[in-house]
């Protein structure tokens, strides 16, 4: 493989591990992912551990502890859309910032069943998944790439349990007939992001002007991150709830494998850090908020050898992304 050829594949592992790292922690109960195997694919290895809840400050009086409790049989509909913007080098030659096409995704859903200790068992399908609005520069080869592969989720369903907190106990997700090996890989991937999606409700009452901490450890494509999310509860009124939310990503130097490397090289980590905020609000008694956005800016520092050679090349990947969830 050439210097050429070697630095343009990295490019594009670089690119998806920004876009795979990059936090989702708008809801507790975003449905995209499972703990449990899809039916037919085989069980991923554990790769990310239970989140831990610290709460820092309960917050003023009156408190109550936050619960899920949402409507039995309601359906909801949900819209995610993603901005991103881009900047990667190799081996000091920097590419033109690129500007991702906008993504959206709508899926629904219903809560089935509530236990008498709180768990909630619901159902979600997506519906919709495209790519809007300006495409920048994207060559038509590359955007009808990217369309496919989000159009692949349109069929993906499944069904769940979480607790009352938010904590998620299990889950079986159903692809469409017919969905090839691209669509279980993606499955495989998916059900690796469970914690990193999840933002757990804190065991204490709290009231306005709450604080805690969410901390995780995850693993994705080879790299292992340690993620942790701050949470304030900016008011609680007529049961609608607001939080803000600070999120910080950082993962140590390490060695990386992953599929979509040549054959024969080495890629290790130098550097990862990742910052961003939002907001979410929304009922206790619905599955999702409202609406949720968060702002996410990530830069990442790798060094890279080829197959058969001593010379060390090295990769810097910045990345800012948007992103929202409105529900109704």
């Amino acid at each position: 493989m050439t210097k050429r050829q070697f630095i343009a594949s990295l490019c594009l592992v670089s690119a998806g591990w920004a876009i795979e790292l990059s936090p989702a922690s708008l809801s507790a109960e975003t449905p995209l992912v499972v703990q449990q195997p899809a039916r037919g694919l085989s069980a991923p290895a554990p790769s990310s551990k239970t989140p831990q809840v610290e709460l820092l400050n309960p917050g003023v009086e009156p408190r109550q502890q936050l619960r899920l409790k949402p409507a039995i049989n309601v359906k909801e509909i949900t819209v995610m859309t993603v901005k991103m913007n881009m900047d990667i080098s190799a081996s000091g030659q920097s590419s033109a910032a690129a500007k991702i096409p906008v993504s959206v995704m709508t899926f629904e859903t219903k809560v089935t069943k509530i236990d008498s200790n709180g768990d909630i068992y619901y159902e979600f399908a997506y519906t919709n998944a495209n790519i809007v609005g300006d495409t920048g520069n994207t060559q038509p080869a590359a955007l009808n790439a990217m369309r496919s592969a989000l159009k692949n989720i349109v069929g993906v369903k499944g069904s769940f349990i979480m607790d009352n907190r938010g904590f998620h106990k299990g889950g079986d997700i159903i692809l469409p007939a017919g969905a090839d090996n691209n669509v279980k890989q993606m499955v495989r991937q998916m059900s690796k992001s469970l914690e990193q999606l999840g933002s757990p409700l804190p065991a204490e009452a709290v009231g306005k002007g709450a604080k805690w901490r969410v901390s995780s450890s995850s693993g994705f494509s080879g790299m292992n991150v340690n993620d942790i999310a701050t949470y304030e509860l900016a008011s609680w009124q007529d049961g609608v709830v607001s939080m803000n939310v600070s999120i910080e990503q950082q993962a140590n130097p390490q060695n990386i494998s992953s599929p979509q490397l040549p054959a024969g090289s080495t890629l290790t980590l130098k550097s990862f850090s990742s910052q961003g905020r939002g907001k979410v609000t929304g009922r206790l008694d619905r599955l999702i908020p409202f609406r949720a956005t968060v702002s996410i800016s990530s830069n990442s520092e790798m060094s890279a050898k080829n197959a058969g050679s001593s010379e060390e090349l090295t990769i810097t990947t910045k990345m800012a992304m948007e992103m929202t969830l409105e529900s109704k």
